[in-house]
C-alpha cells in the first residue's frame, strides 16, 4: 500500500463518530486508464525563470525559482478500476462483513493518481459504489489537474475501520460499512456512495466539538489554507456537477470533508 508523502502530519487517537465494523478480503485485476473529458485549469503552469540584468562584462543569472516553478510536473492523470469479489473479504476484514447493505461484488477499488500536499504526484485507492467509479474519477481528475492537494488516500482497512482514526491522519476515503453515530442507520459510506475529503482541512462541527479535535483552527471557514473546501469553489462545483451533495450546507452538524450521492 502506497501512502502520501505529505508533511509529517502524525495521525492520533480521538473520539469516534461512528461505531467500528469489521472483516472483509483481496483480489487484483486492473482494468483501464480514465480520461477527463474535461479539464479545469489550474496551478498547473510553469513559469520561466527570470533573469537579473547586470553589467555587460557579467553573466546573467537566473533568479530564484517561484514557489510554482519548484513544482514537479505532473504526468498525466491515471485510473484504474477493479470489482471486487468474495476473495476481497480478508483485505477489507476492517471496513465489511455479511449483513452490510452493500455486497462486496457491488464494489469497485479505483487506484487513481492524485496531488499531494508536497507537490507531487500520487498513487492512491478508494472503494466506491460500483455505479459511480465514472463520476468519482472524474471529479478526482478535475482535482488532479488543477493541482488541488490531496494529504493521503488509502482504505480506512488501514486504520482497522476506525473512522476517528482516518479522519485525524487527513486520509481521503469512501467505502466503510458503519452506522451514523448514534442511530441504527447506515451512513452513506456503507453504501459506497460518501466520500470524505481532506478532514483535517475540512473538519466535521457539532456544537462545540470539532473532529479531528488537533485541526479545529480549521473551524474557521474564512481561512484560506490549501485544501480547505469553499462553496463556490473547485471542490464543491466538481461535486455539484455530478449531483452529490455537501456537508458543509446542513445546518447542523456541518460536516466539511463529506459529500454523498443523496446529500446525506
Amino acid at each position: 500500500m502506497l501512502l502520501a508523502h505529505g508533511d509529517g502530519y502524525d495521525p492520533g487517537t480521538v473520539r469516534s463518530r461512528a461505531p467500528l465494523v469489521t472483516t472483509a478480503a483481496l483480489t487484483v485485476v486492473c482494468v483501464a486508464a480514465c480520461s477527463p473529458g474535461r479539464a479545469v485549469s489550474g496551478a498547473g503552469s510553469q513559469r520561466r525563470p527570470t533573469v537579473t540584468a547586470t553589467a555587460p562584462s557579467a553573466r546573467q543569472a537566473p533568479a530564484a525559482p517561484s514557489a510554482a516553478a519548484r513544482e514537479v510536473a505532473p504526468s498525466a492523470f491515471r485510473a484504474s478500476v477493479t470489482r471486487l469479489s468474495s476473495s476481497w473479504r480478508w483485505r477489507l476484514r476492517y471496513t465489511w462483513h455479511p449483513g452490510c447493505p452493500q455486497p462486496l461484488s457491488g464494489l469497485a477499488l479505483i487506484r487513481m493518481t492524485y496531488w499531494g500536499f508536497d507537490r507531487r504526484a500520487h498513487s492512491g485507492e478508494l472503494i466506491v459504489n460500483a455505479a459511480v467509479t465514472k463520476k468519482i474519477i472524474r471529479v478526482f481528475s478535475i482535482f488532479y489537474r488543477a493541482r488541488y492537494p490531496i494529504r493521503r488516500m488509502v482504505l480506512p482497512d488501514v486504520y482497522k475501520g476506525s473512522d476517528p482514526r482516518s479522519t485525524n491522519a487527513d486520509n481521503t476515503s469512501a467505502f466503510n460499512c458503519r452506522l451514523v453515530d448514534g442511530t441504527n442507520d447506515w451512513s452513506m459510506h456503507a453504501y459506497g456512495l460518501a466520500v470524505d475529503i481532506n478532514p483535517c482541512q475540512n473538519v466535521y462541527i457539532e456544537g462545540g466539538y470539532i473532529d479531528p479535535p488537533r485541526c479545529k483552527a480549521n473551524a474557521d471557514r474564512s481561512r484560506h489554507v490549501r485544501g480547505l473546501i469553499h462553496e463556490g469553489g473547485l471542490v464543491t462545483r466538481a461535486f455539484d456537477a455530478i449531483g452529490w451533495g455537501w456537508g458543509g450546507r446542513w445546518v447542523t452538524p456541518k460536516d466539511y470533508q463529506h459529500f454523498s450521492s443523496n446529500g446525506h
